[in-house]
């Protein structure tokens, strides 16, 4: 009889990486899977019914708790003091003038050495209600793990680290982001029992930072990027893509990646397509793509410029990884704020510019900490990073001229994010298992 496991996920992004991929299909082959999800998406049921998958709806049952403790934690918590993104929080304007915020903080130093992730935890877990739910599929099902995406930083996870604290079921993180450990949302972490990392960068911050027992951690390879390994799926034509999204293919094309919802990414493209038309750069494409949780309408007021493409903007994707996948093989340059798809565009060997944004200068010397998780990309020199307009177009005329530039740098980074180069993350994360159940 198959052992029964517990998935819950909320955000698109981590559905699409295992509701959507060979991994639930791998995972229900040697598991009785129940999936824990509030979000209505039709593929996602389709699919998971036909593996014999049961979707349960699943809201967030301590709001409240979490509202609160996540001020609290980020006020008073002492133990990532050393992370940079945090040290930058608390010197910004939304900490500073935040008057109960700083109050807590400055209280809370003399007890400092014991405002840390396990403290607030083990706070959550007693205050935690019982859910009905909860326990009734705990009965019916009796699973021999938890698993969400992130360790414990979004609530919805973190709400089912707690569950299963409280019941002794093991946790696991599954699939978590490459900043999920070294961002400011570490305040956040909730440290399920086991952690399955992308690589050994990944798995250093969890014991460096967090004090992550080495044997609790596992090296999987990203399941998020296993699709760009795998060659089952052909890629259409440089022209052909290039022509679908009414731009001319005889133009070298930039990709424009922005970064969340940030009013200063619509401003920054507005300036390379004046410096194009202004020819300060040679006459090229732009492909712009917003960031999921981004608005396109932001880049309504380009529309109307020749040879410009806003994705979302103008139709639905239909294949969104092979979209995204022929938009950085087909593009010569990446323009984006700190994204991940500067890793992305490694995998091709694209030059990746990256822009800061001037009115935040806290977050820029993020950049430069060694605990960043950015810190890397900019150690080895992989990418081009413009603190003005000027030097932006001077990088969009150096990598244009020679895209070949600092391409050694890009694939050390690669080497050191991209552990397996297989497309089988999905299989190991779930052979792993074994280990743990």
């Amino acid at each position: 009889m198959k052992k029964s496991v517990f998935l819950f996920l909320k955000n698109a992004l981590f559905i699409a990486d295992l509701l959507k991929t060979n991994y639930i299909k791998e995972l229900a082959d040697k598991y009785q899977v129940v999936v824990f999800s509030n979000v209505d998406d039709l593929e996602m049921d389709n699919r998971l019914k036909a593996l014999g998958v049961e979707r349960v709806v699943w809201k967030l049952q301590n709001s409240r708790l979490f509202m609160i403790t996540k001020f609290l934690r980020t006020a008073c918590m002492h133990e990532f003091d050393k992370v940079s993104s945090l040290q930058f929080y608390y010197g910004s304007p939304a900490f500073q003038n935040d008057k109960r915020a700083k109050l807590l903080r400055f209280l809370s130093w003399p007890l400092a050495p014991l405002m840390t992730v396990n403290f607030f935890t083990a706070i959550e877990r007693f205050f935690l209600r019982r859910s009905k739910l909860f326990d009734e599929y705990c009965e019916k099902y009796n699973p021999a793990l938890i698993m969400t995406a992130t360790p414990g930083v979004q609530v919805y996870d973190a709400e089912a680290i707690l569950y299963g604290k409280k019941k002794g079921i093991p946790t696991l993180a599954t699939n978590l982001s490459w900043d999920n450990l070294t961002s400011f949302k570490c305040v956040r972490s909730r440290k399920p029992d086991y952690l399955f990392v992308w690589n050994q960068v990944l798995k250093d911050a969890a014991m460096e930072i967090h004090n992550f027992p080495a044997d609790k951690i596992f090296i999987t390879g990203s399941m998020r990027f296993d699709r760009y390994f795998d060659g089952s799926h052909p890629l259409p034509g440089r022209e052909d893509f290039l022509k679908s999204k009414n731009l001319n293919p005889t133009y070298p094309t930039i990709l424009f990646a922005s970064g969340g919802r940030a009013p200063h990414q619509p401003k920054v493209l507005a300036k390379i397509v004046a410096a194009r038309n202004e020819n300060k750069i040679p006459y090229v494409n732009f492909l712009v793509r917003p960031h999921p949780f981004d608005d396109p309408e932001f880049y309504r007021p380009l529309a109307s410029e020749k040879d410009l493409w806003i994705e979302r903007l103008f139709q639905p994707i239909e294949n969104s990884f092979l979209n995204l996948k022929a938009s950085l093989a087909h593009t010569e340059i990446n323009v984006n704020h700190k994204s991940t798809i500067s890793l992305e565009s490694f995998i091709f060997d694209k030059p990746v510019i990256n822009f800061m944004d001037p009115g935040a200068t806290f977050q820029n010397k993020h950049y430069f900490d060694k605990s960043s998780y950015y810190y890397p990309l900019i150690k080895e020199g992989s990418i081009f990073l413009a603190k003005d307009d000027n030097e932006l177009i001077v990088g969009i005329n150096e990598y244009l001229k020679n895209p070949k530039k600092d391409s050694a740098a890009r694939q050390r980074v690669a080497d050191n994010f991209y552990a397996f180069r297989d497309g089988l993350s999905y299989k190991r994360s779930v052979e792993l298992l074994s280990k743990i159940i």
